[in-house]
């Protein structure tokens, strides 16, 4: 048997319980045409429903747990006896208590009970939860039909609409009948009623052998070398260095995935809903965003909307992650400033490296911006407004540029910015702080001068860019651009240095 480290063990978990949700969703389909076709079979025996249901009451316990939701079971009686068949009766049981952990808010209750009322079990699901307008309680049982609750769009709508539509048809072929009760705002109980015994089934639909449910067992299998390093962390890619990245996604097992693929390059943010992950980029100015799209509260493409509308996070780039494929659908998520749009499922190592490009390309701009004199600020505005911030940053210097007395205090005043917010603006679109970005653009035109005014000296030329002497210019243009400007002027450019140290460090 072999022994999985605690990494492996968990992604092969994932994968197992992800595959048991998609063989699920492709049953519960399979099984709807079935019934739609009147194909549908069903083989009854006897049990005692109220085992049956104190079983399922504790299987989906912790679940609810894990929503905050108060979960109840109330018998009238220990033992009824009634004939279903138990695989489908299943059915019903999660359907109607996923339904009803869906729609129930934290600190709300779902109870799950038994009764017997004459000749008929009463099973009964109860929750106090959004409750269903009256208008769609008649519907809620149609194929495909989505109900809506309070504080969902369209767009936010979960399931298959299958569901109910499965559960009634299940019901209706054990003879039985269930109908809803539902206030809005106030909660909704699905009343599930089965006759008792056995003499409404025909001979055919009564089974003669014992049932039971088996449920498999994951065990530990032999796992082969090569999926072994699939699973292991070995990706070609580096570590950024400070990098933060938000990932923001509603699906609790894909937000633990996605933290789990990025987590050797960034240092990872979560976010449940775009509301949330808002509040995160506002906090903590990631370097990425990584956003799902249909989301409660907030949808991928508002919050994007919201980042790049904000004059203080419109630089960060957003990926979008959808299961919508069509053009419309990718241009509105491009049109609104999405920096790329990735259809679900995606593939891993296209991910990493669409993410990594985005925030690598950033930093190379900003290098090349920083270390070669003909670069413009321009370059790195990757939106309008940081376009309009670099503008007017490079017209007040150009203003002040032979004044050495120009200050972080000025230039912020003048920029109508709290120092704060200007430190944090230009050091995310530039990679530099005010005062090396004021340094910088007086370097750049004097390297400009050097070139262009060849009737001006190195003492004037650094008295016209507002340096104080012409020693700690030509100090500050050598440490930036590896050249003196007197070599700069004669037409080298730094190069040859930089090799000539390259090879120093590398003896």
């Amino acid at each position: 048997m072999q022994n999985f480290t605690p990494n492996i063990y968990n992604k092969v978990l994932s994968i197992y319980k992800n595959c048991i949700q998609l063989r699920e969703l492709i049953t519960e389909l399979l099984d709807f045409r079935k019934q739609e076709q009147g194909h549908m079979k069903i083989k009854v025996s006897p049990h005692n429903l109220v085992n049956f249901l104190y079983e399922n009451y504790l299987l989906f316990l912790e679940y609810a747990s894990s929503k905050q939701i108060n979960f109840n079971f109330k018998k009238d009686t220990e033992n009824l006896e009634v004939w279903y068949d138990q695989k489908q009766m299943q059915k019903v049981i999660n359907n109607l208590l996923s339904n009803a952990v869906k729609h129930t808010k934290p600190e709300d209750t779902i109870t799950l009970g038994i009764r017997q009322e004459d000749n008929q079990a009463i099973i009964y699901v109860s929750d106090t939860g959004t409750g269903i307008d009256a208008k769609e309680i008649d519907k809620i049982f149609d194929r495909f039909y989505q109900i809506e609750t309070m504080g969902t769009s369209n767009n936010q709508k979960a399931g298959t609409g299958i569901g109910l539509a499965l559960t009634k048809g299940i019901v209706e072929l054990h003879h039985g009948t269930i109908h809803v009760e539902s206030e809005l705002g106030k909660g909704t109980s699905f009343i599930v009623s089965l006759p008792l015994g056995r003499a409404h089934f025909t001979e055919q639909e009564i089974s003669h052998q014992s049932e039971s449910i088996q449920q498999i067992d994951l065990k530990h299998t032999e796992i082969d070398t090569l999926l072994k390093a699939e699973l292991e962390d070995t990706a070609p890619f580096h570590h950024l260095p400070n990098a933060k990245m938000l990932i923001v996604e509603d699906n609790d097992s894909i937000r633990k995935m996605l933290a789990n693929i990025f987590e050797p390059y960034y240092q990872i943010i979560t976010a449940q809903d775009g509301a949330e992950g808002l509040e995160q980029v506002r906090k903590e100015l990631p370097n990425i965003v990584i956003s799902d799209v249909v989301m409660p509260r907030m949808s991928g493409t508002e919050l994007c909307k919201e980042i790049k509308a904000d004059l203080n996070t419109c630089h960060i780039p957003v990926v979008l992650l959808t299961a919508r494929t069509t053009i419309e659908q990718n241009i509105e998520g491009l049109r609104i400033g999405a920096d790329d749009y990735i259809t679900k499922p995606f593939n891993t190592t296209l991910l990493i490296s669409r993410c990594n490009n985005l925030v690598n390309s950033r930093i190379l701009l900003q290098e090349k911006f920083s270390k070669q004199p003909q670069t413009a600020a321009q370059m790195l505005a990757t939106n309008p407004i940081d376009k309009d911030i670099l503008d007017r940053a490079m017209s007040i210097i150009e203003k002040h540029m032979d004044d050495s007395s120009f200050n972080v205090n000025t230039f912020a005043r003048e920029m109508a910015m709290a120092r704060t917010n200007l430190f944090s603006k230009l050091k995310a679109i530039t990679g530099q702080t005010p005062n090396e970005f004021i340094l910088t653009i007086r370097l750049k035109k004097g390297a400009w001068m050097l070139r262009n005014q060849l009737d001006l000296n190195i003492t004037e030329i650094s008295d016209r860019i507002g340096f104080s002497s012409s020693r700690y210019f030509s100090k500050c243009f050598k440490d930036l651009y590896h050249v003196s400007p007197l070599a700069y002027r004669k037409g080298e450019d730094g190069s040859n240095l930089k090799e000539e140290r390259k090879k120093e460090k590398e003896e």
